[in-house]
């Protein structure tokens, strides 16, 4: 096992730095993509899916050198264990660390890196991916660790990736012996064997033991397959032909498994032979101990005596007993040895007494329910406040099963599911209830660990019901003031629209405007005030897209003429994912564009794109300026000349990631264009 144990770890260590240096390769290639532009050496490129129309690509290919300094740089770091480094973009060009691939590129005839495993799964998943598949260059079984890239604008350009060829790892694995016998196995989460001793890629062949290609389908192996699917580790007796101890020990990095076989026959013979060399031993122990106890019973076995009444003692619980020998001899100094050690005993055992009794403490009296069950829900201990918490007794909460403590007993496997993702939750939100019948609204924090042979659950039930219900009354509060400001701020602005009509100086007038602007102001502070707080309620629904825009334009259609800016629509269809603040996000942005831009045109479009609906609000104006626009979404930013308070775009920003969605912004010194992403609705 530990051997196992060892050589997995080493491989996990070596995939790790694998991923790193792909993770990092991803990061520069985005920061440098059409950064520097330089002229390509096309024997390390193949255009797919014929190898051709470089032409087409110039603006791919005039990244050249980048991307070579970067792939590399890989392949030199990790030449000994690695076969390629490379990169395909979506457009259908590859750079290649080999130039000798793009000759083998030219023989096959066709080849689109597009449709290879490893670029598909990573453009899918949108994450770091291991895949396993057959190299067209060599015929080997590959490991192939690939990466999506992104460019500065967050658009997807390509897959970096690098190939870690099997045959490297089933050499390796040929040295885990154990007195020259047994041999080792690499198997993925689903039981696919992907490295063996007696495997060749090329031919695919198999010894007699190994004529399927999944443990599913032999005999004896097929027992570690939920082992090895859950990530599992330890030590199992099979049977493949004969009987066989499989050591395992989980590979992370690559999702699978490191598995050692040992034949039975070879750990037995060990143990026979150990067995021997203690009978052998034993012997001529016995026979030295019947000797010297002819010649020294005498003086020797009251000593002994002694020694063996506080074996006893200590072996009851007793570490006060010690033993009183004051002879200077072997068994005095045996004696003193033995009292050294029942004093360093008391202090373990005070320690953790100690220990114990923190824990106890903290269980005890924590404030919170701490509680452990069973997987299956069995409770296995709960403190006090878990009793007042549901209005159990003790004895009643460990005879009865956790999930008739939740409202809806659904939510119990929702939280199982959760859990088992991470082995851990933090602050999950379920409605339990309690003995009477209440439901309330409770935050687990629980770890997942497995004790034996049983999987258990150890948390803390924290009852944010009284929080929940105060936050509740706040947010009633809060619409009633609002409701109530908004009525006199109502009252406010008619009386000065009826002051402003009337012949009065100057002076007066000036006062009166600038009271107006205020209470204006205040009636959007007031506003923007509802929409947050309906953001954040989340209840969406479908929303014709093309209704919306159209009736936000219509808002400001008279203001637009009186300006001289025309206001251009592309009409399109859309439902998305929303609510009724979405009118808000538009309305903003075209708001902003005719006081501040000084534009003669605004348009508006929409496109899809990977389940989104895009909308691109653009205008010709003078574009934001330098200092602000890199921090334009962020709370209380705005420009030197606008009167407003900043959170315009800042709300935008946050209602449509609410929605599931995001803003771009692209801003120069001409135009400015919002691109607002929204997730399509689906039935």
């Amino acid at each position: 096992k530990n051997l196992t144990e060892a050589k997995a770890k080493d491989y996990n260590k070596q995939f790790k730095k694998l991923e790193n240096e792909i993770n990092v390769a991803s990061q520069e290639i985005g920061k440098k993509w059409n950064s520097n532009p330089s002229k390509a050496n096309l024997s390390y490129i193949w255009i797919a899916p014929y190898g051709d129309d470089y032409q087409k690509h110039e603006d791919e290919l005039k990244n050249f050198e980048n991307i070579m300094e970067i792939i590399n740089g890989i392949y030199d770091r990790n030449k000994d264990s690695i076969s390629l480094a490379y990169f395909g973009t979506e457009k259908g060009v590859a750079f290649l660390s080999d130039s000798k691939l793009v000759n083998k590129l030219r023989e096959i005839g066709k080849f689109d890196h597009r449709e290879r495993k490893w670029y598909v799964e990573a453009k899918n998943k949108k994450k770091n991916i291991w895949t396993e598949y057959i190299d067209v260059n060599t015929g080997d079984v590959t490991l192939s660790n690939s990466q999506p890239v992104f460019d500065k604008n967050d658009n997807f350009i390509g897959v970096v990736s690098l190939d870690l060829p099997l045959h490297t790892i089933k050499n390796d694995i040929l040295d885990i012996k154990f007195e020259e016998k047994g041999y080792a196995i690499i198997v993925d989460r689903d039981g696919n064997i992907i490295v063996h001793p007696n495997y060749t890629a090329g031919n695919k062949k198999w010894n007699e033991s190994f004529k399927e290609m999944n443990i599913l389908n032999i005999s004896g192996l097929a027992s570690l397959y939920n082992e090895i699917k859950n990530g599992g580790q330890g030590i199992k007796k099979i049977n493949i032909s004969s009987s066989y101890y499989a050591a395992f020990y989980p590979l992370p990095e690559i999702n699978g498994s490191l598995v050692f076989l040992l034949p039975e026959n070879v750990i037995t013979k060990s143990i026979y032979h150990i067995q021997s060399l203690l009978w052998f031993v034993a012997f001529i122990l016995s026979a030295i101990v019947i000797t010297i106890s002819i010649f020294f019973s005498l003086g020797i076995t009251k000593p002994v005596e002694k020694l063996k009444k506080a074996t006893g003692e200590i072996a009851k619980g007793n570490l006060d007993y010690t033993v009183d020998i004051s002879s200077k001899d072997e068994i005095g100094e045996l004696a003193n040895n033995f009292n050294e050690m029942v004093k360093k005993l008391q202090k373990i055992k005070k320690s953790l007494e100690e220990s114990e009794k923190k824990y106890r403490d903290i269980f005890e009296y924590s404030q919170d329910a701490i509680y452990i069950s069973t997987i299956d829900g069995k409770l296995l201990d709960i403190n006090k406040a878990g009793e007042d918490l549901f209005g159990y007794s003790r004895d009643e909460l460990l005879n009865m099963n956790v999930e008739n403590l939740y409202a809806n007993k659904e939510d119990r496997e929702k939280f199982k599911k959760e859990i088992s993702k991470r082995g851990f939750v933090r602050n999950y939100e379920v409605k339990l209830r309690k003995k009477d019948g209440k439901e309330i609204d409770c935050l687990l924090s629980t770890i997942m660990f497995k004790k034996g042979d049983k999987i258990i659950y150890q948390g803390i039930i924290k009852d944010i019901t009284p929080i929940k219900e105060a936050r509740k009354e706040l947010d009633t509060y809060n619409s009633l003031l609002r409701h109530d400001i908004g009525n006199r701020l109502q009252i406010a602005l008619a009386s000065i629209e009826l002051a402003r009509e009337e012949k009065i100086s100057d002076d007066i007038k000036g006062l009166i405007e600038k009271a107006f602007e205020n209470l204006v102001a205040i009636k959007d502070l007031l506003m923007k005030l509802r929409m947050i707080s309906i953001a954040y309620e989340r209840n969406l629904k479908r929303i014709d897209l093309n209704n919306v825009i159209s009736e936000s334009i219509g808002y400001f259609k008279e203001i637009a003429n009186e300006k001289g800016i025309k206001i251009n629509y592309e009409e399109g269809d859309g439902i998305v994912l929303a609510n009724d603040l979405l009118i808000n996000i538009f309305s903003n942005i075209i708001e902003n564009s005719i006081k501040h831009s000084g534009c003669k045109n605004i348009y508006i479009k929409t496109r899809k794109e990977n389940g989104y609906y895009v909308v691109e609000i653009e205008d010709d104006g003078n574009g934001i300026p330098d200092e602000i626009r890199d921090k334009i979404f962020e709370l209380g930013v705005k420009g030197k000349e606008s009167n407003g308070s900043g959170l315009g775009l800042h709300l935008v920003k946050k209602i449509v990631e609410i929605y599931g969605g995001k803003v771009n912004l692209e801003s120069g010194k001409e135009g400015t264009k919002f691109e607002i992403y929204l997730r399509k609705f689906h039935l």
